[in-house]
């Protein structure tokens, strides 16, 4: 039971840094209970555990065609531009759909509707599954909120809606990273009822994951999004329906909560902190460096993935060593030979990369 415990919070804290570094949100306190105005009731079930669906007639990872490839929308040939114009339409086009999210045995379905309106970004995402849980966002300013009922016994709650690579900021780093990553053009598909055009982010090296992208052809908004170790998949997003332009207007931003409910604001934009350094990794992956050092725990991100390495010192009995993983979220856990402390690398890289990392962790010595 403690080990189930512990590796929900390490999942819990692998989500706000991947907030924190990818779509730049963080949670803070609640500040008490809010008003709501309508109502939501959870949809659907958890699917079995079992294979991922696969990726159809596109050609095996590995085996890219040359870039330019692709014949969809003239002038716009190179992934780099492609990318460029997903991150403009995630941020300025009127957008709402319904997406699903599968890691591994998780299955999360989300509605969003997005607007802009006089210059100002208005988004509210619907988590449909499970709890009842929304996210509202004014341009930097967010909240999460869910209802009052749904409080846990000791007033706590989940509030995280999980959006995996649909924010401008994934493009934004894929960009800056082309260091560490090929870009390629793979050829056309049909998502969502809407012609698409198809591009994978490769690593370099294979201590990292990639990812195969369809981004719609007239306004560039990613439709479908494969994260792929070594050509398996590890976790699907995808929209199953979506309308864009606008017909989407303000008015489908009203929320579905009925009754009162908490509101966890959120923080945009968190900046990088370090502070001196009890522990250190003698080991990281090419283009991985440290964005936050609190003493014994350091997160560490190459621009796009993030891992995060956490050092028991409270003394609690410790989980035993053990590998496992959801998607694409890795956690392992390793006794320190000299000091009896327990390691545990937790976040999204392939299990070979956060083992070598949890070996090579070593106290400081001043």
């Amino acid at each position: 039971m403690r080990a189930h415990i512990t590796t929900r919070w390490l999942a819990g804290t692998l989500c706000v840094l991947s907030a924190l570094l990818l779509s730049g949100f963080a949670c803070a306190e609640p500040e008490g209970s809010l008003p709501a105005e309508g109502f939501s009731s959870a949809e659907g079930s958890l699917p079995a555990e079992g294979s991922l669906p696969a990726e159809g007639s596109l050609p095996a990872e590995g085996s890219l065609p040359a870039e330019g490839s692709s014949s969809a929308e003239g002038s716009l040939s190179s992934p780099t531009a492609w990318l460029e114009k997903m991150g403009g339409a995630l941020r300025n086009e009127n957008y709402a759909g319904n997406f699903t999210y599968i890691r591994g045995s998780r299955f999360d379905n989300v509605r969003i509707v997005h607007v802009v309106e006089q210059g100002r970004e208005l988004e509210r995402l619907y988590n449909l599954n499970g709890d009842v849980r929304e996210l509202y966002r004014e341009d930097g300013e967010a909240h999460c909120y869910h209802p009052v009922s749904d409080l846990s016994a000791d007033g706590l709650a989940d509030h995280d809606v999980h959006i995996g690579p649909f924010t401008p900021a994934f493009s934004d780093r894929v960009l800056s990273t082309q260091n560490l990553y090929n870009l390629a053009m793979q050829g056309e598909d049909r998502i969502a009822g809407r012609p698409t055009v198809v591009l994978t982010v490769s690593p370099r090296f294979n201590d990292r994951y990639g990812y195969r992208v369809w981004l719609d052809q007239e306004t560039g908004l990613l439709l479908q999004s494969h994260l792929i170790e070594r050509g398996k998949i590890k976790e699907i997003f995808q929209f199953t329906h979506i309308e864009v332009g606008e017909i989407i207007s303000t008015s489908s931003l009203q929320t579905a909560i009925r009754g009162d409910t908490i509101a966890h604001p959120l923080a945009l934009d968190v900046n990088e902190r370090k502070e001196k350094p009890v522990w250190k990794v003698n080991w990281l992956p090419d283009g991985f460096r440290p964005v936050r050092i609190q003493g014994n725990r350091l997160h560490f991100t190459d621009g796009l993935a993030t891992f995060s390495v956490f050092i028991e010192t409270s003394g609690r009995a410790a989980m035993p060593d053990l590998a496992t993983t959801e998607g694409g979220t890795v956690v392992i856990t390793r006794r320190h030979q000299k000091t009896g402390r327990q390691i545990t690398v937790v976040g999204e890289v392939p299990v070979r990369t956060a083992r070598r990392v949890a070996k090579s962790v070593e106290p400081v010595i001043y």
